[in-house]
């Protein structure tokens, strides 16, 4: 009788366990979904850069599920936006604490490293980010942003060293500009030449900025006022003919590019600047022999092969486009820009599956391009395939209308110059 009994009171404490457990995995379910509507709406205040709103969200997000790698990742997007880089570095390394693998997360938290000069760190973050995930192109270019920015960092700390009547106020400046402050370090640079207006470094850095904001006289008078200084500055006199460039002076910029290359004719980035003019200007035989000359000397010059098959296209020389863009892809196989003018050039000669194909790798690397789309589409009609073309018609459609409405909505079309990811 006592056995009976015993056994049925294990299985009423099972049934009731049972239940009880059922009951919490709902409550769990409840508090993950209204996390995850916290977090949805953080992320869509990110993106209309409504920063203050953002980080609210994402908080009571983690009041409610605090170990949520994904919230603590937005939440350091969030602080990096704003600048607050040591509280951004505390969510990161919090997201990751939660979900070890989030490459995402660790990427982020190298790009707050590096604005914080720890570049060291950095590149161990960017290295795991693409570790975890050896796709992550945005990573990669990040992984090489690091190494570049530690070298010139330590050239600077070097430079300063050597150099102890450096202004201070340079030193400021230039790590303003690294970092893509540039009305901080306009005014920074501005400040210097104040003090000291023979300040070769300053006025230098300050057409960097300028142009870096798209304001072209302000960077001419800046390099102009260098050059004065310094007759013989190589990268100033190639800056100058870059800003006249931007403006569509061509033949303001042809001078200076040509006045470099009597000096220093072995400079291969002048030549194909000077290739670049004469294609604007419509020269493009001359373009042509300057891009070729330049991949003679430098066979790994990609922008070269670049610019030279966009050329060669519009001379009607499919063939030589063809095996330029084929050569930029073996440096860059993942080069949505290549495929798609590869993809062109293969049109224009007739070659349509081959066309297909590349508008194909077009649009699976960039599936926004709606000029991969629409031509994607054309060539299905051209070989026949009505349904396949109407699937990409429609997909090209719609992306036009998402941008547009994106369009309406946005109150922030200003790109960051690097990106920290916002994860929904």
């Amino acid at each position: 009788m006592k056995k009976s009994l015993l056994g049925i009171g294990i299985i009423l404490c099972l049934l009731g366990c049972v239940s009880q457990t059922k009951k919490h995995d709902a409550h769990k379910s409840d508090e993950y979904q209204l996390a995850m509507q916290f977090n949805n709406l953080g992320a869509k205040y990110v993106n209309k850069n409504m920063l203050d709103e953002a980080i609210l969200y994402f908080k009571r997000a983690l009041l409610i599920k605090p170990d949520f790698a994904e919230v603590h990742n937005n939440l350091g997007v969030a602080y990096s936006r704003q600048k607050m880089f040591d509280e951004a570095i505390e969510e990161f390394t919090l997201a990751i604490k939660f979900n070890p693998d989030y490459s995402k997360a660790h990427d982020n938290l190298g790009f707050a490293y590096r604005q914080k000069n720890l570049f060291d760190k950095a590149i161990v973050e960017h290295n795991l980010a693409l570790k975890i995930n050896p796709k992550d192109m945005e990573a990669k270019k990040n992984l090489d942003l690091a190494n570049e920015e530690k070298k010139i960092y330590e050239k600077t700390k070097a430079y300063q060293i050597v150099n102890k009547g450096i202004a201070p106020g340079n030193i400021t400046g230039y790590n303003q500009f690294v970092r893509g402050f540039f009305d901080e370090a306009i005014l920074s640079f501005k400040k210097v030449l104040a003090e000291d207006p023979s300040d070769i470094m300053a006025s230098c850095y300050l057409g960097d900025a300028y142009s870096m904001k798209g304001m072209l006289d302000d960077a001419i008078s800046a390099y102009k006022e260098t050059l004065s200084k310094d007759p013989s500055n190589v990268l100033a006199q190639l800056k100058l003919g870059d800003a006249y460039l931007g403006k569509g002076l061509c033949d303001e910029a042809i001078y200076e590019y040509e006045k470099i290359l009597k000096a220093h004719p072995d400079n291969t980035r002048t030549m194909y600047k000077l290739g670049e003019a004469y294609a604007d200007k419509g020269f493009l035989d001359k373009a042509v022999i300057l891009f070729n000359k330049a991949i003679a000397m430098n066979p790994n010059f990609s922008e070269a092969y670049d610019k030279l098959g966009m050329v060669y296209l519009q001379q009607g020389f499919y063939s030589e486009a063809i095996s330029a863009w084929k050569k930029l892809l073996e440096f860059n196989p993942s080069s949505s820009r290549a495929h798609f003018h590869l993809g062109l050039a293969y049109a224009s000669k007739n070659m349509t599956e081959d066309a297909i194909t590349q508008f194909k790798k077009t649009v699976g690397a960039d599936p926004t391009n709606t000029n991969a789309l629409y031509n994607l589409a054309y060539a299905y009609e051209e070989k026949g395939m009505i349904d396949e073309a109407i699937t990409e018609y429609k997909k090209a459609i719609k992306v036009n209308s998402d941008v547009q409405g994106q369009n309406k909505k946005s109150v922030d079309t200003q790109d960051d110059p690097e990106k920290v990811i916002v994860t929904k």
